[in-house]
C-alpha cells in the first residue's frame, strides 16, 4: 500500500502518543492554577488573552443587549452575515461568519458537534441551543480545521452551558411590537438543579425553554408594500388595469374547436366580483379590451406574510459526578422541537400553474363544460355571461374558500453526550461519546387538495369554481383534501467517540511546554424521503416526489497540539490534524500561532493555518440529477447563435450546413427555455482554504482594552451552483457545460453543483472596552465590536476573473455567496452601560454600512434609472435591569428605540415587498419585559 500524507501524519501522531506518554509519566505539575479549555485549542491553560482571536459574550451581556432568542444572538454577530428566517424559511437560523455561507462555520455545544438541520445537512440550526442554560458564547474568528476538522474555515461558534446549577429559577418574557397586527413573542424558561459538586460530589440540573412568535402579515405593515415606494424602486405597483389570473370566483377563457379564443371573463364581474362567499377575495379588472377583459383580480394584500408563526421548545439536562478524587463524569441530554408555519396564498389550479412535479413547466387547462350545473347560466345559479353559449371554458381558479395554504415545517433534534475528564499519571484527559440525530418533517397543514381530484371534480360537475360548494361539493373537497399529511421527512444522524490527553512536558524559559493529543471517529448518515403523494398536490411542494436520496460516511481524525512558551514574552503554538473520510480520502491541516508580549500593556498575536470543507452528503448524494427547464429563456449558442448570447432573443437560426437537415424550429432553439441538469454530484472534491491572522491587543490604562486583528482567507475549489446568467455571459468559457446529442441538438446544460473557482476575503476585526472608575454615581462603561471587510472576491472557475462583492450581492447562486447574503464594508455593535446599585442600563447601537441592492431587473443596473444603493442602517436597543431582591429581577427594554423602518430594497420587488430582510425585521419598535424569579 502506498503511504499517503494523511497515513504518515496519523502514524507520526500515534508514535508521539506512546513516546511522550512514557517521557512525561514521571513528571508532575505542582502548580495549582485554574486552567480552562478555550475554543480553538485542546490544551487547558490559564484563561487570558491568547494567540487566538476569540470573542467571549457572557449570558448577562446577551440579556443587557436586549437579545431574546438565539436567532437574534446569531444575527447580532459583527463577524457574520446571518439572516433571520423570514417568510417560509423553515430551516431555522444558521450562522454565516465572514459571509462564507453557513456551511463553512462550525457551531459547537460545549465543544462538541451538533447534528445538522436535516434537509440541507450542511449547517446547524442554532434555534436548538438552550438559551436559559447558556453561560457564555465563544466566537473564534479564525480557521480551526487543525483541531476540529471539516467546516471550520470561517470560524467556530461554541455555545457553552452552565457547568452546574443549584436552586430553581423561572423566567417569563414578552416582546410586544408597538404597531399592532402580529410579530409578538412570548417566552418562558425554568431551570432547576440539585447537588453541590464541590461538597457533595454531584450535581444535576435541567433547563426548559419555550418561545413562540405570532405571524405578521404584509397588510399589517402597509409601509412595507407602499405602492409609491415600489414604483420608486422600479417595481410594478398593484393596479387593476391587468388581466385577472387565478381567482375566486374563477376566471375563464373560452375555447372553440380546442383552441383558446380572445373571449375572457368572470360570471360575477358585473356584480363587482362579489360572489356569494362569506368574504370577498377579488376586485374587478379595469382592463378595457383584449384578453383579460371582464376578469377578477385577487386582492394582493390578503395573504402575503412577512414573518411566519414560529415556536421553539428546548430541554437541556446535565448530570455531573465526581469520582476517583479529581475525575468528573458528566451526561448531557438535549432534546428540542421547533416549527415554522408558513402561510401561502390559496392553492391555484389551471393553465397558469404546473399540473405535476415530474414535468415542470407543463400546464394543463382546467375545463368546465356545459354539462356541469355550475356552468354560467346553468342550473346551479351561476350568472350567465354574454357571449358564453356552451363553449368549453378554461378556468384559472384560486381555492380561497378553503383559506390560505399553510405548511408546517417541523424540526426535532436530540443529542446525548457522555463524557469523563480528569487526570491520570499527570495527564489531563477527556473522553466522550456523542449520539445525535435530527429530523425535519414538512406537512400540509391546511388548504391543500389533490390536483387531479380538482380536475375530476370540475369535469364531472361536482365542484363549483364560481362560488361556495354545496353539500356534495364540500364532501368531495373533504375526500380529496391532503391536509395533515407529512409528505417529506429528512433524517440526519451523527455518533461517535472522541478523546484528548494533554499535559506539561518540560520547563522552558517562559513556562512548561504543553502537549495535547486527541482524536475522534464518527459516522454520519443522511436520508431525505419525499412521498409520491407530493406529485398529487404540486403547489408549494419541496423536494422531488418519489425520491429517497441517502448517503453515509465515516470520518476518523487524529490531531496533535503543542504550546511552547519560549520566553516569558513569546509563546508559539503548533497543531496538525489528519482526517480520513470514507467517501473521498484523506486531508492534513496544520496551524501555527504566535503570541508575543514585549511589555505588560502590549500583546501581538498571529496565526497561519489551512482548512477544508468536505462536500456534504446532500451535495454528493442528495437530489438525483434531473432534467428541468431553465429558469430563463435563452438562445441556443450553437443552433441560434448571437453576438450577445447573454441577451435572450438576439439570436437567429444557424446557417451552418452541418445542421441543415435538422429542420430547426426557431421556437425550440431561440428565446426559449432550454433543458438543464440539476441535482447532486458524487464527483465533488473538498474545498481547501488558507487562513492568516495578525493582531495586536493594547491595554494602555487600567480597565481599557483595545484590539485589532487583520485576517485573510483564501479558498479554492469552492462548491457552488453556477447561474444561467453566468453561463450565457461567457458561453465560450462554459462550452463544456453544454452537453449535446450526436446530431448537435442540445441534450442539457449542466447546472449541478461543481468545484468551481476560488474565494478570497480579508479585513480587520476591532474591539474596544473601557470601564470608567467607579464614582458615587455608579459605574459607567463603553465597548465596541466591529468588522471592516476590505475585500471579498469570488471566482467562477479556476483562472477566471475575480469579482469583488463587498457591499453588493455575490456572483454565485450558492456556495460562496447566496442571493440574500451581503458582505458589509463595515458593521459594528456599540454599547454604553451604567450600573448603580440594583439598577443597570445599557444602550446598544447596531450599525451596518451602505451596500448595493440586488438590482436584478434591467432597469436597475448601474447607470439605469432604478439602480438602488441601500443607505447605512442604525438600530438602537435600550435595556434596563432592576434587582428588587436576590430572588426577583426585572428587565425592561425597547428594541428599535427610534422606530426605524427597515431600509428600502428591491430584493423582493416581484412580491411587492420593499424592505431589506437581511438587515432588519419588519416589526418596528417593540417593548420587551422579562421577569426572573429564583425560588
Amino acid at each position: 500500500m502506498t503511504p499517503t500524507p494523511a497515513r504518515i501524519a496519523m502514524t507520526a501522531i500515534a508514535v508521539a502518543v506512546c513516546t511522550l506518554a512514557q517521557t512525561a509519566s514521571a513528571q508532575q505539575n505542582d502548580q495549582n492554577v485554574a486552567r480552562v479549555e478555550i475554543t480553538g485549542s485542546s490544551i487547558r491553560r490559564v484563561a487570558a488573552e491568547n494567540a487566538l482571536p476569540l470573542t467571549t459574550i457572557k449570558a448577562e451581556e446577551l440579556t443587557a443587549r436586549g437579545l431574546t432568542t438565539m436567532s437574534e444572538v446569531a444575527t447580532s454577530l459583527t463577524v457574520g452575515a446571518t439572516n433571520e428566517p423570514v417568510g417560509g424559511g423553515g430551516s431555522g437560523t444558521m450562522i454565516n461568519m465572514r459571509g462564507l455561507n453557513t456551511n463553512r462555520t462550525l457551531v459547537l455545544l460545549n465543544g462538541r458537534r451538533l447534528p445538522n438541520e436535516a434537509i440541507g445537512d450542511s449547517s446547524i440550526n442554532v434555534d436548538v441551543i438552550p438559551m436559559s442554560a447558556v453561560e457564555r458564547v465563544e466566537v473564534l474568528r479564525d480557521g480551526a480545521s487543525s483541531i476540529y476538522g471539516t467546516d471550520a474555515i470561517a470560524g467556530v461558534v461554541n455555545f457553552i452551558t452552565k457547568r452546574t446549577h443549584t436552586g430553581i429559577s423561572a423566567m417569563g418574557g414578552w416582546v410586544q411590537p408597538e404597531r399592532h397586527g402580529g410579530g409578538d413573542q412570548r417566552r418562558f424558561s425554568i431551570i432547576g438543579g440539585w447537588g453541590n459538586l464541590e461538597e457533595q460530589g454531584w450535581n444535576a440540573y435541567a433547563a426548559f425553554d419555550v418561545q413562540k412568535r405570532t405571524s405578521l402579515l404584509q397588510k399589517d405593515r402597509p409601509n412595507i408594500s407602499d405602492p409609491a415606494l415600489i414604483a420608486q424602486l422600479g417595481g410594478n405597483p398593484f393596479t387593476s388595469d391587468v388581466a385577472g389570473s387565478s381567482a375566486a370566483p374563477a376566471n375563464f377563457t373560452a375555447y372553440q374547436n380546442g383552441k383558446a379564443t380572445g373571449l375572457t371573463g368572470n360570471p360575477y364581474f358585473a356584480g363587482g366580483c362579489a360572489a356569494p362567499y362569506g368574504a370577498q377575495y377579488t376586485i374587478p379588472s379595469t382592463k378595457a379590451s383584449g384578453a383579460g377583459k371582464g376578469t377578477c383580480i385577487l386582492d394582493p394584500n390578503l395573504y402575503p406574510q412577512l414573518l411566519p408563526d414560529n415556536m421553539q421548545a428546548t430541554l437541556f439536562a446535565r448530570g455531573s459526578l465526581r469520582h476517583g478524587g479529581d475525575k468528573l463524569l458528566s451526561v448531557e441530554l438535549l432534546t428540542t422541537e421547533s416549527y415554522i408555519d408558513a402561510q401561502n396564498p390559496p392553492q391555484v389550479f389551471g393553465a397558469q400553474t404546473d399540473y405535476d412535479k415530474y414535468n415542470p413547466g407543463v400546464r394543463k387547462p382546467l375545463f368546465i363544460t356545459r354539462t356541469s350545473k355550475w356552468y354560467p347560466g346553468g342550473a346551479g345559479g351561476v350568472p350567465a355571461v354574454p357571449g358564453i353559449t356552451g363553449q368549453d371554458l378554461a378556468l384559472t381558479w384560486s381555492m380561497d374558500e378553503a383559506g390560505p395554504a399553510t405548511t408546517d415545517d417541523r424540526q426535532n433534534t436530540h443529542r446525548l453526550t457522555v463524557a469523563d475528564e480528569g487526570m491520570v499519571m499527570g495527564w489531563d484527559y477527556r473522553v466522550g461519546l456523542v449520539a445525535a440525530r435530527s429530523k425535519r418533517a414538512v406537512k400540509w397543514k391546511s388548504g391543500f387538495f389533490s390536483t387531479p381530484g380538482i380536475y375530476q371534480g370540475i369535469a364531472d360537475g361536482t365542484l363549483n369554481p364560481f362560488g361556495p360548494q354545496d353539500a356534495a361539493g364540500s364532501a368531495y373537497l373533504d375526500s380529496i383534501s391532503r391536509d395533515g399529511i407529512t409528505y417529506r421527512t429528512a433524517r440526519v444522524s451523527y455518533y461517535g467517540p472522541d478523546f484528548n490527553i494533554s499535559r506539561p512536558l518540560l520547563d522552558l524559559a517562559g513556562g512548561p511546554l504543553a502537549l495535547a493529543i486527541g482524536g475522534d471517529w464518527h459516522r454520519e448518515t443522511y436520508r431525505d424521503a419525499t412521498d409520491p403523494i407530493a406529485n398529487d398536490v404540486v403547489y408549494k411542494v419541496s423536494g422531488t416526489p418519489n425520491s429517497y436520496p441517502s448517503g453515509e460516511r465515516t470520518v476518523s481524525g487524529l490531531y496533535l497540539e503543542a504550546d511552547a512558551p519560549v520566553t516569558k514574552a513569546l509563546t508559539i503554538t503548533g497543531a496538525v490534524r489528519a482526517d480520513h473520510f470514507s467517501d473521498f480520502g484523506n486531508t492534513v491541516n496544520p496551524k501555527l500561532s504566535v503570541r508575543w508580549q514585549p511589555i505588560e500593556h502590549v500583546m501581538v498575536r498571529g496565526t497561519a493555518s489551512t482548512g477544508f470543507r468536505a462536500p456534504t452528503l446532500p451535495e454528493l448524494y442528495g437530489t438525483p440529477q434531473t432534467r428541468t427547464p431553465s429558469t430563463g429563456k435563452w438562445d441556443d449558442p450553437l443552433l441560434c447563435p448571437s453576438a450577445t448570447p447573454s441577451v435572450p432573443g438576439t439570436g437567429s437560426l444557424t446557417t451552418d450546413p452541418r445542421y441543415a437537415g435538422l429542420n430547426l424550429d426557431p421556437a425550440r432553439v431561440c428565446n426559449t427555455t432550454l433543458v438543464t441538469l440539476t441535482g447532486a454530484n458524487p464527483a465533488l472534491e473538498p474545498e481547501k482554504a488558507k487562513t492568516v491572522t495578525a493582531g495586536i491587543v493594547l491595554s494602555p490604562v487600567k480597565n481599557l482594552v483595545v484590539s485589532f486583528d487583520w485576517w485573510s482567507i483564501r479558498m479554492r475549489k469552492t462548491i457552488a451552483q453556477i447561474t444561467e446568467d453566468t453561463i450565457f455571459a461567457d458561453v465560450d468559457r462554459y462550452a463544456n457545460l453544454f452537453v449535446r446529442n450526436p446530431d448537435g441538438t442540445l441534450d442539457y446544460i449542466v447546472k449541478t453543483r461543481l468545484n468551481m473557482g476560488g474565494l478570497r476575503t480579508r479585513g480587520i476585526d476591532t474591539s474596544f472596552s473601557y470601564t470608567f472608575p467607579t464614582t458615587d454615581w455608579g459605574k459607567f462603561g463603553a465597548s465596541l465590536d466591529g468588522t471592516y471587510v476590505d475585500r471579498y472576491e469570488g471566482q467562477n472557475d479556476e483562472g477566471g476573473e475575480w469579482v469583488d462583492s463587498v457591499g453588493r450581492p455575490g456572483a454565485l447562486a450558492t456556495g460562496s455567496t447566496s442571493a440574500n447574503t451581503y458582505v458589509y464594508r463595515w458593521k459594528h455593535n456599540l454599547r454604553v452601560s451604567w450600573n448603580y446599585k440594583q439598577l443597570g442600563l445599557q444602550l446598544t447601537q447596531a450599525y451596518t454600512a451602505h451596500y448595493e441592492d440586488t438590482n436584478a431587473q434591467p432597469n436597475q443596473k448601474p447607470g439605469q434609472p432604478y439602480f438602488n444603493e441601500i443607505d447605512h442602517y442604525t438600530l438602537y436597543n435600550l435595556t434596563a435591569n432592576w434587582a428588587f431582591s436576590k430572588e426577583l429581577k426585572l428587565t425592561l427594554g425597547i428594541n428599535n428605540l427610534l422606530d426605524e423602518d427597515p431600509p428600502l430594497s428591491n430584493q423582493r420587488i416581484g412580491s411587492r415587498v420593499v424592505f431589506a430582510q437581511n438587515v432588519s425585521k419588519p416589526i418596528g419598535r417593540a417593548y420587551n419585559v422579562r421577569v426572573n424569579y429564583t425560588f
